[in-house]
C-alpha cells in the first residue's frame, strides 16, 4: 500500500483547517485569510495530484483490488449498531479529489485579483469558501451515506453563502434562497433512499458492506432497490440542477464569478453525478433507474442547450452549458448501468458509459472553470458589465482572455483535439451503444446528438459577440487585461484543456481508474477495452459528431460573427415567438413562483383551518362543555331540603334496581 494514502485524510481536512483559522483572523487584515486559503486548498491539491501521479500512472496498484479505508465510531445506539465517520479511497475518489482540488487552487488564486476591491469582507469570503471546498472533498471521500449525507447539505449551505455573498442585492438574496429551497427539495429524496437502503439487507449503509453482492441480491430481492436509486437520483437532480429542477443554477449567478466557477466547475453541481458514480454498483442491477438517469440527463443535455441561445448574459449562456453538460454526463452513466443490468451474471464487462461519464466530469471541471473565470476577466475589464451586447471588439485588447477562452470554447463545442471532444464523444458512444438493449436509446443519443450541435452553436456566439467586431461598450471605459494573479490560472487552464483529453487517453493507469471494477474479469484489460484517442478514431459516429460541432460553429460565425447582432435571425414571426419562450426559459421562473405561491398558500390555508377549526374547536369546545356543566350544576343548587330528599331517594331506588337486574343477566 502506498504510505501517502495514510495522510489522504488530510485532502478534505486541510480547506476546513483553513476555514477555522481564518474565523480568528480580523476582519481587518483580509490580505491574511488569502494566504490562509490558499495555502489550505494548495495542501489538498498536492497531496490529491501526488496519490493520482503514484496510484494510476502505476496502474493503481496502490489501491487495487480493495479501497483503503479508515474510519472512527462516531454515534453508538447499542453494542451491534453505530455510525461511523471515516474515509473511503479507490480509483473515483482520488480522479474526483484531484480534480476537486487542483480547479479550486486555481480558482481560489484567481479569487484573490478579482475580490480585491471587497475590503474586508473578503475575510467572510476566503473563510466560506475554504469550508466549501472542504466539505465537498469531505463529501466524496465518505464512506458512508451518511456521511455523505451530512457533507451533502453542508455543501448547500455553503452554496447559500456564496451565491447571496452580496446580499444587500434583492437579487442575490433572492438566488440564494432559492438554491437552498430546490436542492432541499431533491435532499428529501436522497434521504428517502437512504432510508430504504436501510430498511433492507444488513440495514447498513457502509459502503463496503452495501457493494457486496449479497447485499445487492438482497436489496434486488426485496423490491426496493429500484425506488431507492430512483429516489438517491432525485438527490442528484437537486444538486446537479437537471430537468425539472435546473433553474435554480442560472439564478446562481448572482454571486461573484469565481464562486460561478467553483460551483459549476469544481464542487456542488459535480455532486449529483459523483452519487450515482458511487452508487453504480445499485444502479447496474436496476435497468429502470438506469434508463431513466440516462433519459434525463440526454433531455436535459438538449433542452438546457436551447435555452443558452435565449440569454446575453455571458454567465447566464455557461450556466446554461454547465447543466446541458451534466446531462451528457448522466446520460452515459445511465446507458453504462443499462448495458451492465443486461449482461449475464459474474461476466467480463466493461461499462463504457461509466468511464465516459467520470471522463467528461473532469474535462467539463477544467473547462467550465475556463470559462467562467474567462468571462469574470472580461467583466472586471469592462467594470462589471454581463450583456454581452455591451462587448464587442475585445480581442484586440484582452489578447490572453480571448485566446484562452476560445480555447474553452473549442473544447466545450467538441473540436479535436481538446479534451471536450473525447470524453462528449464516449458519452454519445456509450448512449449509441445502448440501442442495442433497448430502442429508448436511440432516443437518447438523438437528443445528445442535437445538443451537441447546439452547444457549438451557443458557445461560439458567446466568443463571437464578446470578442469579434467593433466595440460596443461606452467610450470612457477604459478595457485592460486582468492581473496576472487573474491572468495565470487562465493560462494554466487553458493548457490544461488543450492536453488533458490526449494525455489521459494515453496513460493506462487512468484508463484502470475510470472502468468499472466490479464487472471487470482480471484476464481483461480496461485500457484495450476504452482504445484510447484511437478508438473513438475509428468510430464512424464521432464524425457525425464532429461534423456537427464545425457547423454549429458556421452557423455562429454567420449569423453573430464580425459583431453582428443576430437580430435578422429572429425577425420571422415563428422564429420570434420560439425565441420569446427561450429567453423565459420556457416560463420555468413563473411556474416556479406559482407554484411555490399555490403550495404554499394551499398549505396555509389548510393549517390555518386544522388550526382554527380543529385545534381551537377542540380546546374551545372543552371550555363551552364545563362552563355548560357547571352552569346546570348551579340552577340544581336551590337549597331546598325537600328537592335533594328526592334525589337520595331517586339514586337509592336506582342503585336497588341495578342491584337486582344485574345477577339475572349474568353480570
Amino acid at each position: 500500500m502506498d504510505p501517502l494514502l495514510q495522510y489522504s485524510s488530510l485532502i478534505a481536512l486541510s480547506p476546513i483547517i483553513a476555514f477555522a483559522l481564518i474565523s480568528m483572523v480580523p476582519s481587518s487584515r483580509p490580505r491574511l485569510t488569502e494566504w490562509i486559503a490558499v495555502i489550505g486548498v494548495a495542501v489538498s491539491a498536492a497531496l490529491s495530484l501526488l496519490i493520482l501521479a503514484i496510484e494510476f500512472f502505476g496502474n493503481g496498484s496502490g489501491i487495487s483490488p480493495v479501497a483503503y479505508q479508515q474510519q472512527i465510531p462516531f454515534l453508538r445506539f447499542s453494542a451491534g449498531a453505530a455510525v461511523t465517520l471515516g474515509i473511503y479511497v479507490d480509483w473515483l475518489t482520488v480522479v474526483m479529489t484531484a480534480v476537486v482540488s487542483s480547479v479550486s487552487l486555481l480558482i481560489v488564486i484567481y479569487s484573490v485579483g478579482y475580490m480585491h476591491a471587497e475590503g474586508a469582507r473578503r475575510k467572510r469570503y476566503f473563510g466560506v469558501i475554504s469550508m466549501f471546498v472542504g466539505v465537498m472533498l469531505g463529501l466524496i471521500m465518505a464512506n458512508n451515506l451518511f456521511e455523505l449525507y451530512i457533507f451533502w447539505e453542508l455543501v448547500g449551505l455553503g452554496s447559500y453563502l456564496l451565491i447571496g455573498f452580496w446580499y444587500e442585492k434583492p437579487s442575490a438574496a433572492k438566488a440564494a434562497k432559492k438554491a437552498f429551497v430546490v436542492t432541499r427539495f431533491g435532499d428529501m429524496f436522497l434521504l428517502f433512499g437512504i432510508v430504504l437502503l436501510l430498511s433492507v439487507a444488513d440495514h447498513t449503509v457502509m459502503y463496503q458492506a452495501l457493494f457486496q453482492p449479497s447485499s445487492v441480491t438482497a436489496l434486488k430481492s426485496s423490491g426496493f432497490l429500484t425506488l431507492a436509486t430512483l429516489a438517491m437520483f432525485g438527490g442528484a437532480m437537486g444538486k446537479s440542477a437537471q430537468f425539472p429542477l435546473q433553474d435554480w443554477l442560472v439564478d446562481a449567478m448572482e454571486g461573484p464569478t469565481p464562486v460561478s466557477a467553483m460551483i459549476h466547475g469544481a464542487t456542488m453541481v459535480n455532486a449529483g453525478v459523483y452519487l450515482v458514480a458511487r452508487m453504480y454498483p445499485l444502479y447496474s442491477q436496476a435497468p429502470i433507474s438506469a434508463l431513466f438517469v440516462s433519459f434525463i440527463g440526454a433531455f436535459t443535455a438538449m433542452f438546457a442547450a436551447t435555452m443558452a441561445l435565449g440569454t446575453f448574459d455571458i454567465k447566464r449562456v455557461l450556466a446554461f452549458s454547465t447543466i446541458s453538460q451534466l446531462g451528457y454526463m448522466f446520460m452515459a452513466l445511465g446507458a453504462g448501468a443499462y448495458v451492465l443490468s443486461r449482461q449475464p451474471i459474474g461476466a467480463a464487462s466493461y461499462s463504457l458509459g461509466y468511464s465516459a461519464g467520470i471522463f467528461h466530469l473532469m474535462n467539463q471541471a477544467i473547462f467550465k472553470a475556463l470559462l467562467f473565470l474567462a468571462a469574470g476577466s472580461v467583466m472586471h475589464s469592462l467594470g462589471g458589465t454581463q450583456d454581452m451586447r455591451e462587448m464587442g471588439g475585445l480581442r484586440s485588447k484582452l489578447r490572453i482572455t480571448s485566446v484562452t477562452m476560445l480555447f474553452g470554447s473549442l473544447s466545450l463545442a467538441g473540436i479535436i483535439p481538446f479534451s471536450g471532444f473525447f470524453s462528449k464523444d464516449a458519452a454519445l458512444e456509450a448512449a449509441l451503444g445502448g440501442t442495442a438493449y433497448s430502442p429508448v436509446f436511440l432516443l437518447i443519443w438523438l437528443f445528445g446528438i442535437v445538443g451537441a450541435l447546439l452547444t457549438a452553436v451557443y458557445i461560439f456566439r458567446l466568443w463571437f459577440m464578446t470578442f469579434a467586431g467593433k466595440p460596443r461598450y461606452p467610450p470612457e471605459v477604459h478595457v485592460h487585461e486582468s492581473p496576472p494573479v487573474m491572468v495565470l490560472p487562465l493560462i494554466v487552464l487553458a493548457v490544461l484543456t488543450l492536453v488533458a483529453g490526449v494525455a489521459v487517453l494515453g496513460v493506462a493507469g487512468f484508463a484502470m481508474a475510470v472502468h468499472y471494477p466490479a464487472v471487470l474479469s482480471p484476464h481483461v484489460s480496461p485500457y484495450a477495452q476504452f482504445n484510447g484517442a484511437l478508438g473513438l478514431l475509428g468510430d464512424p459516429a464521432t464524425y457525425l459528431s464532429l461534423f456537427l460541432a464545425f457547423a454549429g460553429v458556421g452557423i455562429s460565425y454567420s449569423v453573430w460573427g464580425r459583431g453582428r447582432s443576430g437580430s435578422k435571425a429572429v425577425s420571422g414571426a415563428i422564429t420570434s415567438r420560439v425565441y420569446s419562450v427561450l429567453v423565459e426559459r420556457y416560463y420555468f421562473p413563473q411556474m416556479y413562483d406559482k407554484l411555490g405561491i399555490w403550495i404554499g398558500y394551499g398549505v396555509a390555508r389548510g393549517l390555518d383551518f386544522f388550526d382554527s377549526k380543529v385545534v381551537d374547536g377542540i380546546v374551545n369546545g372543552v371550555g363551552r362543555f364545563f362552563i355548560f356543566s357547571s352552569e346546570n350544576i348551579r340552577r340544581s343548587e336551590t337549597g331546598y331540603v325537600q328537592q335533594y330528599a328526592g334525589a337520595i331517594v331517586l339514586g337509592i331506588v336506582v342503585i336497588a334496581v341495578l342491584l337486582i337486574l344485574l345477577p339475572m343477566m349474568g353480570v
